[in-house]
């Protein structure tokens, strides 16, 4: 088993995600609504149900996701019911979910799919908003050229 390193810079609707073997730390980061979200996903949830199988090893999910749409929460929504299955298993899970603190709309989310799955996951609010972030990064790139 390897680990997943799914990156693509010129696509910004697609996001990076590293899913490291070895020390079982795993992050999704960027933006979220490609068109084939389901395929998008379904490479990920292989990989954890894979993992999950070969190895009882703690695990550390890092959720940092600027925006997804409702085909992407889905793919989301069905890693955290694997990862719930897991820890209810004997498995050993952190997951942390960062979110710009003016994004009410995913913190929402978060808090549903704990109280769903009765599985906790560490919201974590980001100290800038999302329109300060993306103004920061504007000016840096127009710094730059």
């Amino acid at each position: 088993m390897n680990t997943l390193f799914i990156q693509n810079p010129d696509n910004l609707s697609i996001p990076d995600v590293v899913l490291d073997v070895k020390s079982g730390k795993c992050t999704i980061s960027g933006n979220s609504y490609m068109e084939n979200a389901c395929n998008f996903y379904q490479t990920i949830l292989d990989w954890l149900t894979i993992y999950t199988r070969k190895y009882q090893r703690k695990m550390q999910w890092d959720f940092h996701l600027g925006y997804y749409n409702s085909s992407s929460k889905k793919g989301l929504t069905n890693i955290i019911r694997k990862l719930s299955d897991y820890q209810s298993s004997g498995g050993q899970i952190e997951v942390n979910w960062y979110y710009f603190k003016d994004d009410l709309d995913m913190l929402e989310d978060v808090e549903d799919l704990m109280a769903y799955y009765q599985f906790k996951i560490n919201a974590i609010a980001y100290a800038t908003t999302y329109q300060e972030t993306w103004l920061a990064k504007h000016k840096k790139t127009r710094a730059l050229a």
